[in-house]
C-alpha cells in the first residue's frame, strides 16, 4: 500500500508538471503561428526587381539583398538621375568598407502602398525612397567625427504611383568595428501584412524573453530563500539568454541607451552565451567538475568580462570569437569529466540522462546561432538561444520537481519511522524498567536466605531447613541467570536502523516468550505458544517488541491464569493472537485503547498506540478481538514476503 501511494506521489510529481509544459507548449505553438516563418522570394536582376505579377495582399515576401553596390562612396540620388554619368557598379566585397552605398529598382503594379521592414544596416543607416530621405538611423557621413552610429528596425512606407516603380537607396557608414555594412533580412508586403509580421515576431520574442525573466525572478527568489549557489546560476543564466533578444533589451527594456554602450552589451551577452553550457552542468552535476576548474574558469571569464569594455569596439569581435574557443576547450574538459566520473560510479541515472538531453538542447541552439548569425538577421538580433533554454529549464524543471518529490517522500518515511523508533524506544525503557523491578525479587530471596545460611554456619548450628533453602537459592539463581541471559539478547541482538526484510515468525514468537515468560510466571501466569511459522515483511526488533509488549500487557491484568501467543499462516499474511484469561478491559475503555495517553492503569499509556503504529508502519492491521470478564484476546497481522 505504502509502495503504491509513493509510486502515485512519485508520478504525480512528474505528470503535474509535464502537463504544463504541455500547455506551455501549446500557447508556445499558438503565438509561434501568428508569425509568417517561410515566405518566398523575389530577386533583383541587374538591379530592378520585378514584382509586376506579384500579388502583395497574399503575404509578406522576402527581398533577396542582391542590390546594386557601390563600395566606399556615399552616393545620392541625383547621382542617378542620368544613366550616362550614373556611377560604375563593382564587386568588391562589403567587408573590406566602413561605408558604401546600395541601390535597387522595384517595379511593382502601379498605385500600391507596400512597406519594407528590416534592421539597418550596421552601424548607421540614411535610407532614400524616390529621391525623398525617409529616415536616418544615427548619423551617415564619411567624416568619422561626425558619423553618429545607431541601429534599429525600421519600417518604412512607399507608394508605387502611376508608373509602379520605386527606387530605394541605402547609404551607410561603420566605424565601429572591421565588419559590417551588408543589407539585413528585409521583408515586403502591404502595410496591413507588415504590421501582422513584425507583430507576430515581437510577441514571439517577448514570449520567450519575458518568461526568461520570469523564471530568473523565481530562482533569485529560489537562491535568496535556500541560499543555494546553483539557483543563482540559473537565475544568472536565464537573465543573460532573455537579454539576448536585441528588442526585449535595448528597444524595450533599455530605451535610450548609448548605441555604444549597447553594442558593447550586445556582444559581451553573445561572448557569454557559450559560458551557460559550463554553467548548467556544473549545477546539476556539482561532484563531476572540481571547484578549482571552475574557479579558473570563473576567473578568466570575469577578466573577458572586463576586457569587453576596455579595448577599442574594432577588437570587439575577435575577443567574442575568442571566448567561444575558450568555452570550446572548457567543453572538451567537461566530456572528460563526464567520462571519468560516470566510470567511476556507473552508468547515469534516468534522471541524468534526461538532464543530459536538456542541456544539448541548449547546446544545439547556441550552434545553431553561431552558424547562422552572419547569415540570418532574425538570429543576429532576437537569437534562437532563448527558445533552447526555455525548452532547457523546462525539461529540467521536470527532473528538478521529481527530484523534490523524491526528497520529500524520503523525509516523510524517515520522519514516521523516526518516530515510531522514538516511541519504540519510550516503551523499551518502560520494559526494561518493568524486567528491572522483576529481578529485585530473586535477588531479595537470594540475598535474604544466604544471609540466613550465613548466621547459621556462623553459630554452628545447621536446620533442617537449610537444604531447602540452597535449593531455593539455586533457583531462583537460575531464574535470575535466564532472565538477564534472555534480556542480554533481546538488547545486544536489536539493530539500530529499521531496515525490513524477511522475518520467521515462530523465531519471532520463540524470542517474545523467551523474554517475556519469566514476568508471566512472577504473577503465576502460563505462558503458552501455538501455531505454525511463515515469513512475513518486517523488522524482527519492532515486530519483537509489539509481542512484548502485548504480554506484559496481558500478564499484568491476569493472575495465576494463561497467556497463550498463537501464530497463524494466512494466504497473504501472518497473524499473531495474544489471548489472556485475565480481568478484561472495562466497557468504557474499549473504544479508546489504542488512543496514546490513554490508560486505566496508572501506566503511560503509550504501549497499545505505539504497537498499532508499528504494525500500521509494516503494512498490517491490528484489533481488539474481544474482552470481557472470561479475557482478552489482540491480533494482528503482518503481510508476507514475497517471493523474488
Amino acid at each position: 500500500m505504502r509502495n503504491k501511494r509513493k509510486i502515485s506521489q512519485i508520478a504525480a510529481g512528474v505528470i503535474l508538471p509535464v502537463i504544463v509544459i504541455l500547455c506551455i507548449g501549446l500557447v508556445y505553438v499558438y503565438v509561434s503561428g501568428r508569425m509568417q516563418t517561410s515566405m518566398p522570394e523575389i530577386s533583383a536582376k541587374d538591379g530592378v526587381v520585378d514584382a509586376t505579377e506579384v500579388d502583395f495582399t497574399e503575404g509578406v515576401y522576402h527581398l533577396v539583398n542582391n542590390w546594386d553596390y557601390y563600395a566606399g562612396k556615399l552616393l545620392w540620388p541625383e547621382d542617378f538621375k542620368n544613366a550616362e554619368t550614373m556611377p560604375a557598379k563593382d564587386g568588391k566585397d562589403v567587408w573590406d568598407y566602413n561605408l558604401g552605398t546600395y541601390r535597387v529598382v522595384i517595379k511593382a503594379k502601379p498605385n500600391q502602398y507596400l512597406e519594407i521592414a528590416s534592421y539597418g544596416i550596421d552601424y548607421a543607416t540614411r535610407v532614400f525612397v524616390n529621391g525623398q530621405e525617409e529616415l536616418n538611423l544615427g548619423f551617415v557621413s564619411d567624416d568619422p567625427q561626425k558619423a553618429v552610429h545607431g541601429n534599429r528596425y525600421m519600417i518604412y512606407p512607399f507608394y508605387t504611383g502611376e508608373t509602379g516603380e520605386v527606387e530605394i537607396i541605402y547609404q551607410y557608414c561603420n566605424y565601429m568595428h572591421n565588419d559590417g555594412g551588408f543589407i539585413q533580412a528585409t521583408t515586403i508586403s502591404t502595410p496591413q501584412n507588415i504590421d501582422k509580421y513584425v507583430r507576430g515576431i515581437t510577441i514571439f520574442s517577448l514570449f520567450t524573453s519575458c518568461g526568461l525573466v520570469f523564471l530568473a525572478m523565481y530562482f533569485l527568489i529560489s537562491a535568496a530563500h535556500l541560499r543555494n549557489r546553483g539557483y543563482g546560476v540559473l537565475a544568472l543564466c536565464c537573465l543573460l539568454i532573455a537579454f539576448r533578444n536585441q528588442f526585449f533589451a535595448f528597444d524595450m527594456f533599455l530605451p535610450g541607451l548609448d548605441f555604444l554602450l549597447q553594442y558593447r552589451l550586445t556582444v559581451l551577452i553573445v561572448s557569454m552565451i557559450p559560458a551557460v553550457a559550463y554553467c548548467l552542468p556544473a549545477v546539476f552535476f556539482p561532484k563531476v567538475f572540481r571547484k578549482r576548474d571552475t574557479l579558473v574558469f570563473t576567473g578568466i571569464y570575469l577578466v573577458l568580462v572586463v576586457l569587453h569594455f576596455t579595448l577599442d569596439t574594432h577588437d570587439l569581435v575577435l575577443l567574442c570569437h575568442i571566448c567561444y574557443y575558450y568555452c570550446l576547450a572548457i567543453a572538451v574538459l567537461m566530456v572528460i569529466n563526464f567520462v571519468r566520473y560516470f566510470r567511476k560510479h556507473g552508468r547515469p541515472s534516468f534522471a541524468d540522462w534526461w538532464t543530459i538531453g536538456a542541456e544539448l538542447v541548449l547546446i544545439y541552439t547556441m550552434y545553431r546561432e553561431g552558424m547562422s548569425t552572419g547569415s540570418n538577421s532574425l538570429v543576429a538580433h532576437y537569437g534562437v538561444t532563448p527558445f533552447g533554454m526555455l525548452t532547457c529549464i523546462l525539461i529540467l524543471s521536470v527532473i528538478v520537481n521529481h527530484a523534490i518529490q523524491k526528497q520529500a517522500l524520503s523525509l516523510e518515511e524517515a520522519k514516521n519511522k523516526n518516530e515510531v523508533l522514538q516511541r519504540v524506544n519510550d516503551m523499551n525503557r518502560d520494559f526494561l524498567q518493568t524486567v528491572a523491578h522483576e529481578l529485585k525479587t530473586p535477588l531479595a530471596v537470594i540475598s535474604g536466605y544466604a544471609q540466613l545460611i550465613d548466621m547459621q554456619i556462623q553459630k554452628g548450628k545447621m536446620s533442617e531447613q537449610t537444604s531447602e533453602r540452597l535449593t531455593t537459592i539455586r533457583s531462583e539463581a537460575d531464574r535470575l541467570g535466564e532472565m538477564v541471559s534472555n534480556l542480554m539478547a533481546y538488547t545486544y541482538g536489536r539493530r539500530k536502523d529499521a531496515e525490513m526484510g524477511p522475518v520467521d515468525t515462530m523465531e519471532l514468537a520463540k524470542s517474545a516468550v523467551a523474554v517475556t515468560k519469566p514476568v508471566c510466571e512472577k504473577r503465576g501466569n502460563k505462558l503458552v505458544l501455538t501455531g505454525g511459522g511463515c515469513k512475513v515483511h518486517g523488522n524482527f526488533e519492532l515486530l519483537l517488541q509489539v509481542l512484548i509488549n502485548l504480554i506484559v500487557n496481558a500478564s499484568r491484568h491476569t493472575e495465576e491464569g494463561t497467556i497463550t501467543l498463537a501464530v497463524i499462516e494466512l494466504a497473504d499474511a501472518g497473524e499473531f493472537t495474544v489471548s489472556d484469561t485475565g480481568t478484561g478491559i472495562p466497557e468504557e475503555s474499549v473504544e479508546h485503547v489504542f488512543e496514546r495517553g490513554y490508560t486505566t492503569d496508572g501506566g503511560n499509556g503509550l504501549g497499545l498506540s505505539i504497537c498499532k503504529e508499528t504494525v500500521g508502519l509494516h503494512g498490517g492491521e491490528m484489533e481488539l478481538v474481544s474482552t470481557g470478564d472470561t479475557g482478552t484476546t489482540f491480533r494482528f497481522t503482518i503481510p508476507k514476503e514475497k517471493e523474488k
